[in-house]
């Protein structure tokens, strides 16, 4: 059986050998064929239908419970009071003014000068003056200054006559003795007499016997001439009637009120007559009275402008700033006090002149005499 099984793996084993001994044959080339490719296809558009548009499906959420807020006790909101007003300040009161005032006492009938205290109130008999024209022209006087101490000493100038119709006569009255210095014909008249700063000159107003002729005259207070005049300066009016008072101020500056053709205005001139010029420029109201201020800075004058009530105004020396500081009907002749801050002047608020004063401000209005009086000046 074994043997059987060697013969024929032996005979299997000599063939394969034989097979792979043989020369292979030589391969016949056979031609490819052309492949020919179908043409492609055209290509056909299919319109797809739309999806529908399927909503969603809303799922039902159950609402937020609503959360329960602690109960709160309302507070009552205090409602604020109505503020009252407040009430306007009380003006700054100045320091009571000084010194004393002489003024033309109604009382004696009016021919007689008297001095008042401002602190005591204190009433003293001064010096006669009697009708002179600063209380008499044209029936009613000038409202400009009878009089005017020195601001150098205790001597006082002012004008005198004797009688009515004589000369006006410039005076000086200085610790009981009296000299006189000036004066004018019978029947004309001297006005406004004022100091120099250094009182060595005393200026005037000086009226013709037929009221038509009027000169601005400054002469030497101790009586002496001026070189070879007696008179420093005469400087009559060209038309202008000077009857509105005159003061004398810094720097040899005067304020004077005159009148050309129409109602007087505040002028300011210097001493050597020139250099006028007009501070008012109202034709058609009376600016009288002009004061310097002690600075020499400011000017009160008595006015009309404001509906024919007369009141008395302050304005800077260049005549800026005009302002009243009283409310009238009728305040006439400011003079001013010592230290500047207030103003004394004559009215007839309480039913008759009497002198009353008030403060640069215009606040604080006293009344000062109660006898009567006009034509204040106080002392410097």
């Amino acid at each position: 059986m074994r043997g059987k099984f060697l013969t024929g793996l032996a005979l299997t084993a000599l063939v394969v050998l034989v097979l792979g001994c043989s020369a292979p044959p030589t391969p016949t080339r056979v031609p490819t064929p052309p492949i020919t490719l179908p043409p492609p296809p055209t290509a056909t558009a299919t319109r797809v239908p739309p999806t529908p548009t399927v909503p969603p499906t809303l799922t039902p959420v159950p609402p937020s419970p609503t959360p329960t807020l602690p109960r709160v006790t309302p507070t009552r909101t205090p409602v604020p009071a109505t503020p009252k007003p407040l009430a306007s300040p009380t003006p700054a009161r100045f320091p009571d003014p000084k010194g004393s005032i002489a003024f033309r006492a109604l009382e004696e009938g009016g021919g007689r000068m008297a001095i008042v205290d401002v602190a005591t109130g204190k009433i003293s008999p001064f010096v006669t003056v009697g009708p002179v024209m600063d209380v008499t022209l044209d029936g009613h006087g000038t409202n400009a200054r009878i009089g005017e101490w020195s601001p150098v000493s205790s001597a006082f100038a002012y004008i005198f006559t004797g009688a009515p119709g004589a000369a006006n006569v410039l005076k000086i009255v200085q610790d009981g003795r009296e000299v006189s210095l000036y004066s004018s014909e019978a029947g004309g008249g001297l006005s406004s007499p004022t100091w120099s700063s250094d009182g060595k000159r005393i200026a005037f107003i000086k009226m013709g016997a037929n009221k038509q002729s009027w000169a601005f005259i400054i002469i030497k207070s101790d009586g002496t001439k001026c070189g070879e005049k007696f008179e420093c300066l005469i400087k009559f009016g060209e038309g202008e009637q000077y009857r509105g008072g005159l003061s004398w101020g810094k720097e040899n500056l005067l304020a004077i009120s005159y009148n050309t053709t129409q109602s007087p205005d505040v002028y300011t001139i210097y001493a050597d007559g020139q250099g006028a010029r007009n501070l008012t420029k109202m034709p058609t109201a009376d600016n009288i009275a002009p004061v310097f201020s002690p600075d020499g800075k400011t000017i009160a004058f008595a006015s009309n402008r404001d509906g024919g009530k007369w009141r008395i105004y302050l304005m800077n020396v260049d005549g800026s700033n005009v302002r009243a500081i009283t409310p009238g009907p009728m305040d006439l002749t400011p003079t001013w006090s010592p230290d500047g801050n207030w103003i004394a002047f004559a009215s007839n608020r309480s039913g008759q002149f009497d002198i009353w004063m008030v403060d640069k401000n215009g606040n604080n209005l006293t009344q000062i005499t109660r006898i009567g009086g006009t034509h204040p000046t106080w002392t410097r």
